[in-house]
């Protein structure tokens, strides 16, 4: 079982700095999964449209707390689907900044983009513009229809790089921290 009290030890990095991405929802997935950290379960969330797929592995940074008040999101790019519940070390590389309708304001919820250093796919990439020229407007497309299909507003913003990225991280810890006492 995955319960809040054994993912409250999950440090946010490794012993090398990387951070530290727990999965939910592998690449590739038909349906979006959550962690119900009560019950140290995945719970079915919803199925996506017939043709729609998570385009990257999906899931959180433990230990942080992001702006819309719960762990700071992450896409981490591999080759493949990692399984849910796996937590695999990344290399901050992007920003995909979004705007959604939380109860009639727009507030920012953005997700970290992530590659694990020893991906044979993407572990040679270390900043924004190594990334194929597509990759954040697809990510983006991906969260527009997503949003689309829970009847939430979103505004996809422009794309930040690994120096915002590390930042973004950073301030999720520090916010987590300072939550904490």
């Amino acid at each position: 079982m995955i319960d809040a009290e054994h993912l409250a030890r999950l440090p946010a990095r490794d012993e090398n700095g990387l951070l530290h991405a727990f999965i939910e929802c592998p690449k590739g997935n038909t349906h979006k999964i959550d962690l119900d950290k009560k019950l140290g379960i995945f719970r079915w969330a919803i199925e996506l449209p017939e043709g729609l797929t998570f385009p990257a592995n999906f899931g959180f940074i433990p230990a942080t707390l992001a702006e819309d008040g719960d762990a700071l999101d992450v896409m981490v790019l591999t080759g493949g689907a990692l399984p849910s519940g796996t937590l695999v070390a990344v290399r901050p590389v992007a920003v995909l900044k979004l705007e959604q309708d939380e109860g009639g304001q727009m507030v920012r919820n953005d997700r970290l983009v992530g590659v694990p250093p020893l991906s044979q796919t993407f572990g040679h990439i270390s900043k924004l513009s190594d990334l194929r020229e597509t990759m954040m407007w697809e990510l983006g497309v991906f969260f527009q229809t997503y949003n689309k299909l829970i009847d939430r507003k979103v505004r996809l913003l422009d794309p930040g790089d690994e120096v915002e990225a590390e930042k973004l991280a950073e301030d999720a810890i520090a916010a987590k921290e300072a939550a904490e006492g």
